[in-house]
């Protein structure tokens, strides 16, 4: 069972929202966010949600980028969502999940970049990316995945050119924006 709490100013979109929900099993409407595992909301948030707050699922035509996720926001679901993606996406959002509509998910956007320009890095090159963003040299990376040094810099290698990008500090201002390293 999940508790969900309608964030809108007009009256007849929280009715409608209401109506969609209020027939789903195993989901709960409350007053209050606080109370609520997740947010459903007709808006975007103007700030980073609070530490601990409840994610938030937006109907919005805007698309999700990388500074909406920052804040909180889980799904951005255009107006014209069917229930059951409504109804996915809170759950999804409540299993800390992201999620977006199959036609949307091309344009979810990254700081004016989209992941689907990079070709996707393998968990080894991962690996290596995460110690490259460290300020590992190819030798500490060597020694940290148990391979040759000539390993490692083929590893850095191929993520910069999966990256498209000139030098090692590019590619981790790149992965950075693009949602593949993590703060």
């Amino acid at each position: 069972m999940i508790r969900v709490c309608i964030d809108t100013a007009a009256t007849v979109t929280r009715a409608g929202f209401a109506a969609v929900l209020g027939g789903s099993a195993g989901i709960v409407i409350v007053d209050s966010p606080r109370l609520a595992d997740v947010v459903l909301s007709d808006h975007h948030p103007d700030a980073p949600l609070e530490l601990g707050a409840a994610p938030v699922v937006v109907l919005s035509d805007e698309p999700l980028t990388g500074r909406l996720i920052q804040w909180g926001v889980r799904a951005v679901l255009p107006d014209h969502a069917q229930p059951e993606q409504i109804i996915a996406a809170l759950y999804a959002a409540v299993a800390g999940l992201v999620s977006a509509p199959v036609e949307a998910s091309a344009s979810i956007v990254h700081g004016g970049e989209s992941e689907a320009s990079v070709e996707a890095l393998t968990p080894r090159e991962l690996e290596a990316f995460e110690m490259l963003a460290e300020g590992l040299s190819n030798k500490q990376i060597a020694a940290k995945l148990n391979v040759s040094e000539h390993t490692a810099k083929f590893h850095v290698n191929q993520i910069l050119g999966k990256l498209n990008a000139g030098t090692r500090t590019e590619a981790v201002m790149r992965g950075l924006r693009l949602g593949i390293l993590k703060v």
